[in-house]
């Protein structure tokens, strides 16, 4: 039996679907530290950004019927992230830095379809810049944001040094971060919850 910390976010998804505490928490562990890091830069306040992270993974729990393991679980977070942080920035009264979405989104009941194309855009133009990776750094990211192994087992998996394969990664998150286009805070959001 494999440890909840080296299953792919896939099985990790379908164990959150039956129930399993460990499972759920081991999802916390992994993209918990992305939302919070992103929230911070928004917020400006660790306690706010702490009480968001824990209403989106209270809210990931109580709709952990909707996870599909067939689609990719950082869609389904994304949307329960953005949904959280518009809610929570509205509650506090600094809505200006959404005011593109309500404009755009004055129908509760056209979010799902928004937020679906929003991100397989997004995610589209992620591929693209992956592509434009040297094969090694393209391979490496793969295993390690797609299929979620870790550094160690990359190395094994390709034969290579740790140390080698922590470069590449940060030398191919640094080039998607320095290209991929965030000019948006769901953009800035899809980018920390796949690459951060």
């Amino acid at each position: 039996m494999k440890s909840f910390e080296s299953i792919s976010d896939s099985e990790l998804a379908g164990k959150v679907k039956t129930g399993e505490k460990k499972a759920y928490q081991e999802l916390f562990e992994r993209y918990a530290p992305r939302i919070s890091r992103f929230s911070l830069s928004y917020l400006k306040n660790n306690a706010d950004a702490e009480e968001l992270v824990q209403d989106v993974f209270l809210k990931i729990w109580e709709k952990r019927d909707n996870l599909d393991q067939s689609k990719n679980i950082k869609a389904f977070i994304f949307k329960v992230a953005v949904n959280t942080i518009y809610d929570f920035i509205r509650h506090k009264n600094i809505e200006n830095a959404f005011s593109d979405f309500v404009r755009s989104n004055s129908e509760t009941s056209s979010n799902n379809t928004w937020h679906t194309v929003i991100f397989d855009e997004m995610q589209e133009n992620l591929q693209k810049l992956v592509a434009q990776l040297p094969e090694q750094q393209q391979k490496i990211f793969q295993l390690s944001r797609e299929e979620g192994l870790t550094s160690k087992e990359i190395a094994v998996k390709l034969n290579l040094s740790k140390r080698t394969v922590e470069n590449h990664l940060y030398r191919a998150v640094s080039f998607l971060k320095e290209n991929f286009k965030s000019e948006s805070l769901f953009s800035a959001l899809y980018f920390y919850l796949v690459c951060g």
